[in-house]
């Protein structure tokens, strides 16, 4: 869809720009190295909700996600696991510095909610 609202020059120049990103070798290190953390802190993210939450002291206050974690039973994991694994393929064919930087603050983000998480489970 994002496809067909922008324009073909726009389409070639973000083709351009993603290739010209992946040939930088630090910015695929940097990429690379960032996807593996947002993967542990992910995981971690699961681990942290599920304990938070069946300790009865938490609940989860991402709506989409409250509502994955009530229709979908354990499948909500699965989902959020395949969405992980599409932002990272996302962030590793685009590694522009621009992304990583958004990315990587996103990524400390989460981490501080998987604290506090942790937290409100009584693990820390």
């Amino acid at each position: 869809m994002v496809w067909s609202i922008i324009s073909a020059k726009r389409r070639r120049r973000l083709i351009d720009e993603a290739h010209h990103s992946r040939k930088n070798r630090l910015a695929g290190l940097i990429a690379a190295i960032a996807v593996v953390i947002y993967n542990i802190v992910g995981v971690a993210d699961i681990v942290s909700t599920i304990l938070s939450v069946h300790s009865g002291a938490g609940e989860e206050v991402n709506p989409v996600l409250r509502a994955a974690m009530a229709n979908l039973g354990l499948g909500w994991i699965i989902a959020k696991l395949a969405l992980q694994g599409v932002i990272s393929f996302m962030v590793l064919w685009f590694p522009h510095r621009i992304v990583l930087a958004i990315f990587i603050a996103a990524i400390a983000v989460n981490a501080w909610v998987v604290y506090n998480n942790f937290l409100i489970a009584g693990l820390f």
